[in-house]
């Protein structure tokens, strides 16, 4: 599986970015862009985070309870010291991590209150899953860790959370594992789900879970669970090569964002599953490569998507929903001298703020190379 910067890499070495395939946006639409665009700021790291450093992903449990991870002190994608920063309402704080020497990186966090957070990366031993109980981070084991290959992990709003991802079975090929944790260990849950791979779970605001990943033949997978059965659908191939991440409001209203490619193409893609039929829209372009995150504001509706930019972003860059049609927006941090860079979003429960976290990069002789860590926060009120 590729990385975001590694995807990256690939649309430099040789993709021409897609054109926009949307009618031109009405006014309302600009005007609710516009707006969205102006209230996007950079928040500062903080400067106990040793450069280069990267962060892949945040979760917010309220206003006041946030985490993003990552790592610091890289030496190329995916190779520094694990990083976890902690939001306490006033500020960003780096929180000590014990056990997880690196090197490595977190590349998934899920948090439901303050006295409850996961995170999962890699480190020199392997997979690496961390548990905050309110007072510290600690590493928890699972099933198959030495083997297996978990890319995501959610928490419910009940504590039960879930792991997804793969592991290799007798005949060599990658079989979908999915695990659950009910409040004292991780069990593996027989789903049925066959062979391929899981690389992204969420959980709806239902309390079912979804998940998003390839069928055998690399196709886009897309797993429901409701009540303990799990099913499976196609996501929205052929015209869709990856989905990175999903927002589902029902059976009947699932979002999916990822992007398309071909020998001469990249192409962000948001796609809409209305129970039967899926469509697929391309977010107007020319600088996003592709769709990385969705995230919905207060009423459970999409707001935002995390982007990957195209090559040599002046700004970073997100797409916005006004509740009929999707446009571009700029975010707040500029990238003179940056190649690449993304943004991953999430929604901050009881309000219609989101934050955002990501990282830039340069194309240097010895590959991608972190440059800085992203904080960006947009209250999702427009401005007076």
């Amino acid at each position: 599986m590729r990385t975001r910067l590694g995807v990256s890499l690939a649309v430099a070495a040789g993709a021409v970015l897609a054109a926009a395939a949307l009618p031109a946006a009405s006014a309302a639409a600009r005007h609710a862009a516009a707006t969205a665009s102006t209230a996007w700021r950079a928040v500062p790291v903080p400067s106990s985070v040793v450069l280069p450093a990267t962060l892949n992903d945040v979760s917010a449990a309220g206003v006041a309870t946030a985490w993003a991870v990552g790592a610091e002190k890289e030496t190329g994608v995916q190779s520094g010291t694990p990083l976890i920063l902690r939001w306490n309402g006033r500020g960003w704080s780096k929180v000590a991590l014990r056990g997880v020497p690196g090197p490595g990186s977190l590349n998934s966090v899920s948090a439901r209150s303050r006295s409850d957070a996961w995170a999962l990366g890699k480190d020199k031993s392997g997979t690496v899953l961390l548990h905050w109980n309110g007072l510290r981070w600690r590493a928890v084991g699972f099933p198959g860790q030495a083997t297996a290959t978990m890319s995501s992990v959610a928490v419910a709003p009940h504590g039960i959370a879930w792991l997804v991802g793969s592991r290799k079975n007798a005949a060599g090929a990658s079989k979908i594992l999915v695990e659950r944790w009910n409040g004292v260990a991780w069990h593996i849950v027989a789903t049925g789900l066959g062979l391929g791979a899981l690389t992204k779970v969420r959980v709806s605001a239902d309390g079912d879970v979804w998940a998003a990943g390839a069928d055998a033949s690399f196709f886009p997978l897309i797993a429901h669970e409701h009540r303990g059965v799990w099913t499976s659908f196609k996501g929205p191939s052929p015209n869709v090569t990856t989905v990175n991440d999903l927002l589902a409001r029902s059976a009947q209203d699932v979002w999916a964002v990822g992007f398309l490619s071909n020998p001469r193409a990249f192409a962000p893609t948001i796609s809409h599953w209305n129970g039967s039929t899926w469509t697929t829209v391309f977010v107007p372009s020319g600088v996003i490569s592709q769709n990385l995150s969705i995230s919905p504001d207060l009423s459970g509706q999409p707001q935002w998507t995390g982007a990957d930019s195209g090559l040599n972003p002046s700004v970073t860059l997100y797409a916005h929903f006004d509740g009929s049609m999707w446009s571009n927006v700029p975010g707040a941090t500029p990238l003179s001298g940056v190649n690449v860079a993304f943004t991953v979003t999430a929604h901050i429960p009881g309000t219609n703020a989101t934050w955002a976290v990501g990282g830039s990069a340069v194309f240097a002789s010895q590959g991608t190379m972190p440059v800085s860590a992203i904080i960006e926060f947009n209250s999702g009120i427009p401005p007076a």
